[in-house]
């Protein structure tokens, strides 16, 4: 009860965040970007994360950072970017040969890169993810299970200098639940996360308005919010969710491309459909359903950051 009583003083804190500002922008694809560059080898359990210590590939993973920071300094938004933590749960870095600390070092290399952007309107957010894979909801953890396995990262995350946490691509309505219970301890306010499909359900089946709620339920309204990601904004069936459920939507960081995750993922190299599809569909989410948190995930770029900005800042 007290860590509750804790976390929902700090939600209040960080409301002002989205309620002075009816727009911030976030990320496009960072990791998409650093794989097509031949010079640069991504970790195969920790993708772009050990970047971090090499001074080549951390040049180009913080250059990628400060074109999304440039683009909201030149339109006058507020921007999130997230420190390069989403696979250093704990039994990943074990595995890894990588330094214990990089969780932290992740953290100190994004504040770094937002001292040196100059620009004070930078939220930095940690990222965490499902155990297994993202797109495949069978295997996902239980509630139980992921409050114990995803306990250890969010600790680490806790006391590191945040503004928030994200549990992104999250694939099932259980584990979502055990990781925010993980970050609720953390004491650091959090955002729920989910990928979902063209029908707008979590990949698990479940609704997205329903997961919304069965969440907060569960949660006593804990998240400072929910949001998609990793899935095209077509898929967010608004119209079929509640007004109150949609108040809970915050933010959708999403893909350029409206195919099915199983072809994307068949797929060696990008695909992007229309820029302006892309952009007037998350427009439409803005101004019409109140997402506030807009960015890009698989297949985007800066290109697709303007377009939002020209629309959104007009």
């Amino acid at each position: 009860m007290i860590v509750h009583l804790v976390i929902l003083s700090q939600i209040k804190y960080m409301l002002p965040l989205f309620s002075e500002y009816s727009f911030v922008l976030s990320e496009a694809a960072i990791c998409e970007r650093l794989r097509g560059n031949n010079s640069i080898n991504l970790h195969p359990t920790l993708f772009n994360s050990p970047l971090i210590y090499e001074e080549y590939a951390a040049e180009i993973l913080a250059g990628i950072t400060h074109e999304y920071i440039d683009i909201a300094r030149e339109f006058g938004v507020p921007v999130a970017i997230a420190a390069p933590t989403w696979r250093l749960d704990v039994e990943r870095v074990a595995a890894a040969d990588v330094p214990v600390s990089i969780n932290q070092d992740a953290v100190d290399f994004v504040k770094k890169v937002k001292r040196d952007s100059g620009y004070q309107d930078v939220y930095l957010f940690g990222l965490m993810a499902p155990k297994n894979d993202c797109y495949n909801p069978s295997v996902a953890l239980s509630a139980e299970e992921a409050m114990l396995f995803h306990a250890g990262q969010a600790n680490q995350l806790a006391d590191s200098g945040l503004d928030f946490l994200l549990a992104q691509t999250m694939p099932s309505v259980r584990e979502a639940e055990g990781i925010a219970r993980a970050m609720i301890a953390s004491e650091l306010p959090f955002i729920i996360s989910f990928c979902i499909n063209s029908e707008g359900q979590v990949l698990d089946g479940t609704p997205l308005n329903d997961a919304i709620n069965i969440l907060d339920q569960k949660l006593n309204g804990a998240p400072l919010g929910y949001a998609v990601n990793c899935s095209h904004p077509t898929f967010v069936k608004a119209d079929a969710m509640s007004k109150a459920t949609l108040a809970r939507l915050v933010g959708i960081c999403a893909n350029a491309s409206a195919k099915d995750h199983n072809v994307l993922e068949q797929t060696k190299q990008t695909i992007a459909d229309d820029i302006d599809v892309w952009a007037d569909s998350m427009v439409m989410l803005h101004e019409t359903y109140g997402v506030k948190i807009l960015g890009g995930c698989c297949g985007t770029t800066d290109h697709h950051l303007r377009a939002l900005c020209e629309r959104i800042c007009k």
